[in-house]
């Protein structure tokens, strides 16, 4: 987005002020172009004419997410699924908030919400290719996050289901392996988890040096 660009957005919300619309567009700009402040600005303005906003709330908690803002992006989420409380998009971005938060409890909650909700989506046949796309990729992610919360509460057979699943979906993801390769660990399974391992590594995945001392190290024995 370059300044040529936002310089006729912003005369567009000057000459519409009451446009949620104009004002929409100019804090996605200014987002795209790396002013996060200006950005925040005219999403605050906007919600002074459209509260509710859907689609702002769930862009402006991913925008202060990334800013490092956790707490009021929360808030943000937590305002949208006001209007869809089943919304796996905001429950989704809720519960990643609430993950690097360490409120691993209230981000698990979000996510099987969440993948309850995709699974009611799926059930539609009418679904188009495109929203099948996006509703596997959400699973996925959500699948990948709740092996790393199932990990870290010590439920390792959950985490490694999750992790199953993911790759049913995505046999070359990565980090999938990686996570179950720390779940087959801790539950015992040292020699399923190092080939584990060893294909996230192989899929390019940047295993931490000390994770792969750990676990290579171990001599099988389960």
């Amino acid at each position: 987005m370059d300044e040529k660009q936002l310089a006729l957005l912003e005369k567009e919300v000057e000459e519409n002020p009451k446009s949620v619309f104009a004002h929409h567009r100019l804090a996605i700009a200014y987002w795209q172009a790396g002013k996060l402040e200006e950005a925040v600005k005219a999403f605050r303005r906007l919600f002074e004419l459209d509260p509710p906003n859907f689609e702002a709330r769930i862009n402006f908690g991913t925008l202060l997410a990334q800013m490092g803002h956790l707490e009021e992006a929360k808030k943000q989420f937590e305002y949208a699924l006001k209007s869809y409380p089943s919304s796996p998009e905001a429950l989704i971005n809720l519960g990643l908030v609430h993950l690097h938060l360490g409120e691993l409890e209230q981000a698990k909650e979000c996510y099987l919400k969440a993948l309850e909700a995709l699974e009611k989506m799926k059930a539609h046949p009418e679904l188009t290719e495109k929203k099948k796309v996006k509703i596997d990729a959400s699973e996925i992610s959500l699948l990948v996050n709740l092996s790393t919360i199932y990990v870290e509460e010590g439920d390792f057979e959950k985490a490694i289901e999750c992790c199953r699943k993911a790759l049913e979906k995505d046999p070359n993801l990565a980090l999938a392996y990686n996570n179950m390769a720390v779940a087959l660990y801790y539950a015992g399974r040292h020699e399923e988890a190092r080939k584990a391992l060893q294909k996230a590594k192989e899929l390019g995945y940047p295993v931490p040096e000390e994770l792969e001392k750990m676990i290579m190290g171990q001599d099988g024995q389960g």
